[in-house]
């Protein structure tokens, strides 16, 4: 059964569109001549209401358990994951994807929560069941701007990650607590990192997974007029990024977790759930989880058409400058 989940309040939808709808019925009545573009900009109208009224069908089958694990995904999005000399000459945040969508695999049910470090540290997701969100965050992940980056180091997600896991302890006690740190390693600011130990006792397992190779590999330009073209040294060579194991070595070692390094995405992952048995949280604790299947983009499609139509039009009636044998034409 399809229902509405509006995208603004009905008080507010209300208003707007029958407005706008009268103003377009009003002028397709007033100018005959420009009936054609008013009875398109009237459809428009239309179907931008179907798209803010959100019609969805509701997926009665979805679990409304989850399950006793709370993950915590930190990921580097520092410019040297870019570097590629992953699995090849793949950048290095493609086997973050690749890890990423395996680990909520083996989870499937959990919370998962997504914190992100390059010249600051900010949550990206706070703990949730949409395991869709957490899907969209991965399709879209990018190394943060290079014009941006003022040097990086690995412990920037350090406060952050405590206050979450301290949280997450206190209302969720009987959840284990999974942290999965993705990163090549690699500080940048000049500065020692400060100890993941104090984290450990609140950790039930997880891993450090660390990417790169020795050798290193080049990085593209993020964002910018440069976007897409490799970043040279100050002496005008390629810039190389190598990944820092010992480093992540160390940060594994202070969390008790093992440390794993990545260099294929059908290289075994499992082994870091040691210990940890996922199972249903009891009914009386789940949190009730509305999941829907939107339809909405059944009138978003006639939309861009129609869209682009009156920006073709627009365009089209926009002044053209003379040319030379235009302005001789007319002054004859």
């Amino acid at each position: 059964m399809i229902r509405l989940e509006p995208l603004l309040p009905l008080w507010a939808l209300i208003p707007l569109f029958t407005g706008m709808l009268a103003l377009a019925v009003v002028l397709l009545v007033r100018r005959p001549r420009q009936r054609t573009a008013w009875l398109r900009r009237g459809l428009m109208v239309l179907l931008l209401l179907a798209v803010a009224l959100r019609p969805v069908t509701p997926l009665d089958d979805e679990p409304t358990e989850r399950m006793n694990a709370n993950v915590f995904f930190v990921v580097d999005r520092t410019g040297s994951m870019n570097a590629e000399d992953y699995a090849g000459s793949q950048p290095r945040l493609e086997g973050v994807k690749a890890d990423m969508r395996r680990i909520m695999g083996m989870t499937e049910g959990s919370r998962y929560a997504i914190l992100s470090f390059d010249s600051t540290a900010t949550q990206q997701l706070p703990l949730t069941t949409d395991a869709g969100a957490a899907e969209a965050w991965i399709d879209t992940l990018e190394t943060e701007p290079t014009a941006y980056s003022k040097g990086s180091n690995v412990d920037r997600p350090l406060e952050t990650l405590g206050t979450e896991i301290t949280e997450t302890r206190e209302e969720d006690p009987d959840s284990s607590i999974l942290v999965y740190v993705l990163s090549d390693g690699e500080n940048t600011d000049g500065e020692e990192s400060r100890s993941f130990a104090p984290l450990a006792s609140q950790i039930d397992g997880g891993a450090v997974l660390g990417y790169g190779t020795a050798e290193g590999g080049p990085m593209q330009v993020q964002g910018g007029e440069d976007d897409g073209e490799y970043i040279t040294d100050a002496d005008g060579s390629q810039g190389i990024s190598t990944i820092d194991q010992a480093q992540l070595e160390t940060i594994a070692e202070q969390l008790g977790l093992p440390y794993l390094h990545r260099t294929d995405p059908e290289e075994p992952i499992e082994g870091t759930m040691e210990g940890i048995t996922l199972s249903p949280v009891p009914i009386e604790s789940a949190r009730e989880v509305d999941s829907f299947r939107d339809w909405y983009w059944i009138a978003a499609i006639p939309l861009a058409g129609l869209m682009i139509w009156e920006l073709g039009a627009t365009t089209f009636r926009l002044p053209r400058r003379l040319d030379r044998h235009d302005i001789r034409g007319a002054q004859r």
